[in-house]
């Protein structure tokens, strides 16, 4: 009895593509982890802190390649999926698209690093920062997980981890090598990224055709506002660790980018579990906005009680898990306090995550982005004042109160919505 249960249960195709798609996404969760010790060991908390700013620099970046393709791209894949001439034109239109945005970006890079101070004394780092934003134009991902084909996102997922964690331990081995850290994580995503996209070229034989160039500037037009609120969201989140650089040096943006790095392994979770559940949720709101509901609030249920056990073991654990960090006993008892701090983040993250995944799904794009655009901004501005006048502790204080106001908008929003849809529905 317990072995046909155990069979059943196997062969539901939810449950295996989670379990395929986790073991990928689980590389995104455990290199960092794994290399960031070393680069503190031979790159100091300095160095550290100069990799963390240039990575954040190259996720700005990355938001305008993405251009709405993992939001409305990804949805309009799912919805469908089954006709793949329509997929094949939006694949190639959205490339196109990506091709225009990409020459804007390399030229504004250009212009930072050499006009403007603070880029231009690490302009080695920057440019080698950018690779991972070419290597973030040819990821296929946003295609797959509309197809919801999991085992070509986790291919990419892995081999470009262990390319790059393979990279860093091999040719990392002085201080100065920190403007390289980076571009390894790029090299590792363009050459998996290519072996993904080629499959889709051969798959539905990808060609240029008539009309694209129009496609894509179409898209441009349409894509931009949401683009560019997610623009602003991404200023909220990886912005952060350029200020502190700026007020407090690289040795504090050091300190930051330690702690941050535990926040934003919470947050590449739970970015994980929207892109496996949101193309499914579209498609189930799609057909029936109670059953859809129902199922939105039964993973993220599911999902917020795990993370709510993964906090409380982090915060358990708190030492060890600095002291593998390469924490300096001087540092440990404040370094504590700010890390037991920053655990508060993803116990809101989830819950305001989980609500944006239903803002899409429920087409109130333009409810999103003014949210996104207002928060963000706020969150900036006291961001910088608080982090001047507090230092750390200021920081995440920031992040908790722009978590707390984003959930009470998206409730506001949500509830009058549904309450509506639901009776028209019945």
């Amino acid at each position: 009895m317990f072995k046909s249960n155990y069979l059943n249960i196997f062969q539901n195709k939810r449950i295996k593509n989670f379990v395929i798609y986790g073991i990928g996404q689980s590389i995104n969760l455990v290199s960092p982890l794994l290399v960031m010790p070393y680069l503190v060991a031979v790159c100091d908390k300095e160095g550290l802190g100069k990799i963390g700013v240039g990575f954040s620099f190259a996720l700005i970046m990355n938001v305008w390649v993405d251009y709405g393709s993992y939001i409305n791209g990804t949805k309009e894949i799912a919805i469908n999926r089954s006709n793949e001439e329509i997929i094949g034109r939006k694949i190639v239109s959205i490339y196109v698209m990506k091709l225009f945005l990409i020459l804007m970006l390399l030229l504004l890079t250009i212009l930072l690093v050499y006009f403007v101070p603070f880029f231009n004394k690490e302009r080695s780092l920057f440019f080698f920062s950018f690779l991972y934003v070419i290597g973030q134009l040819i990821n296929p991902t946003w295609i797959f997980q509309g197809l919801e084909n999991y085992k070509w996102i986790s291919f990419i997922n892995i081999i470009s981890k262990v390319l790059y964690v393979a990279c860093v331990f091999s040719f990392i081995t002085i201080k100065e090598d920190y403007i390289y850290a980076n571009a390894y994580l790029g090299i590792g995503l363009v050459i998996s990224s290519l072996v993904g996209l080629i499959s889709l070229i051969k798959r539905y034989n990808l060609r240029f055709y008539k009309g694209v160039i129009n496609d894509a500037v179409r898209l441009l037009k349409e894509e931009f506002y949401l683009t560019f609120s997610q623009l602003f969201l991404s200023f909220y989140q990886y912005m952060p660790i350029m200020i502190i650089s700026y007020v407090g040096g690289n040795n504090m943006a050091g300190q930051y980018k330690i702690i941050d790095q535990i926040v934003m392994t919470f947050r590449t979770y739970l970015q994980m579990f929207f892109n496996f559940i949101y193309a499914d949720v579209c498609l189930q709101i799609h057909l029936s906005l109670k059953n859809g509901i129902s199922q939105w609030a039964k993973h993220n249920g599911y999902n917020y009680i795990l993370i709510l056990l993964l906090v409380l073991t982090a915060f358990t654990f708190t030492e060890p898990i600095l002291l593998y960090f390469n924490i300096s006993w001087s540092e440990l008892e404040s370094m504590k306090f700010f890390f037991r701090l920053g655990l508060i983040i993803p116990i809101f993250m989830a819950v305001s995550t989980a609500l944006k995944l239903l803002l899409f799904a429920l087409d109130r794009n333009h409810a999103y982005i003014n949210i996104t655009i207002g928060s963000s901004i706020f969150s900036l501005i006291v961001f910088f004042l608080l982090v001047k006048n507090t230092g750390l502790q200021g920081a995440f204080i920031t992040n908790i109160i722009i978590e707390i106001l984003v959930i009470i908008l998206y409730c506001m929003v949500l509830r009058p919505i549904i309450r509506f849809r639901n009776k028209y529905e019945h």
